[in-house]
């Protein structure tokens, strides 16, 4: 899957550091308001095409599999992000308001490239029907419901692809061995998922504002149990229909994704504390300081650019001569 990135000719560049040294009260988000990263829909295009092998996370199924089993459902999902939002548009303040259509942006550009994966995942044999019936099923379910229920089921879906995203960030090993392109698209995804991670909760704190704190509690920890439940099962079912596809057991799948998730240095494992984290009373996404791990994914991106324009090959073929007065005064 061939992957190219351009940049809107109105692209502002995110700002990652405010008040650094600001100290604030613990009732209070570590990272205040007006500290916390623009929100910024970078202009990413991935081009259609085939994968340059099936298994593209070091040629291992089980790995392979959790990362596409998450491609599969995010275009609907994206969507249904999107939708819950938007009835919330100009019910909030002028500056969330801004931040909820640049979250509607950026959700957008997700749906759209991953659909761009997916395509390319068919191309490479493998059938995603039975995934995408499931992540279907899961938005019928909310049809009906209420722009409230829409809203808190949002929250907490954010709460988890932002958890993800940030240990994607914090630890690069987890998409060691994966060609620039693929690790690009993931990065960028990582980077803006993390970027707006605290607005469906900024939305939904507003929404609730006249609640009760002990009824706000106990409805967002429902709904966050409940979402747990159902992305867990749905993902390791997204994952072990994958990898029957790739001619491996049911038994072997569910032992396999397991160990790969949850064992040492696993993303289900290393995410439980985050994830328990939205349990505290007073919680709040920007409670934990992501600005460094954006700031660190954007030079990684930056840096897969430089290499695809040929910048890194022309640095590498300079003479040495030309460094060697710098390294001597240094």
């Amino acid at each position: 899957m061939a992957l190219t990135s351009s940049v809107k000719p109105n692209f502002i560049a995110p700002v990652y550091f405010g008040r650094m040294d600001a100290t604030q009260p613990s009732s209070l988000p570590a990272v205040p308001a007006d500290a916390r990263p623009s929100i910024v829909a970078r202009g990413f295009r991935a081009n259609q095409g085939a994968l340059s092998q099936r298994h593209w996370v070091r040629n291992d199924p089980c790995f392979t599999a959790f990362f596409n089993a998450l491609s599969a459902v995010f275009p609907h999902g994206e969507t249904f992000m999107i939708k819950s939002l938007m009835p919330w548009v100009d019910r909030v303040p002028a500056g969330l308001k801004a931040q909820v259509e640049a979250f509607i942006e950026q959700e957008a550009g997700h749906a759209r490239e991953h659909g761009a994966m997916n395509k390319a995942l068919v191309g490479a044999g493998y059938d995603i029907e039975p995934l995408d019936r499931k992540i279907r099923g899961f938005v019928a379910f909310f049809q009906d419901a209420s722009d409230m229920v829409k809203l808190t089921a949002t929250m907490c879906i954010e709460h988890f692809t932002a958890i993800i995203a940030a240990e994607l960030l914090e630890n690069r090993y987890h998409l060691d061995g994966v060609e620039d392109e693929m690790r690009e698209l993931w990065l960028w995804h990582a980077v803006e998922e993390v970027e707006h991670k605290g607005v469906a909760y900024d939305v939904w704190k507003h929404a609730t504002k006249d609640w009760n704190p002990v009824k706000r509690y106990l409805w967002r920890s429902f709904f966050m149990l409940a979402v747990t439940t159902s992305f867990f099962i749905n993902r390791s079912l997204g994952q072990i229909e994958l990898l029957r596809q790739d001619g491996y057991g049911p038994l072997w799948s569910l032992k396999n994704i397991m160990q790969a998730g949850f064992g040492s240095g696993g993303i289900g494992r290393n995410v439980l504390g985050p994830w328990a984290a939205f349990f505290r009373p007073g919680f709040h996404p920007w409670d934990k300081d992501d600005r460094l791990l954006l700031a660190g994914g954007e030079a990684d991106l930056a840096g897969i650019a430089a290499k695809r324009a040929g910048y890194g090959k022309a640095l590498a073929a300079e003479p040495q001569t030309n460094i060697g007065p710098m390294t001597a005064a240094a």
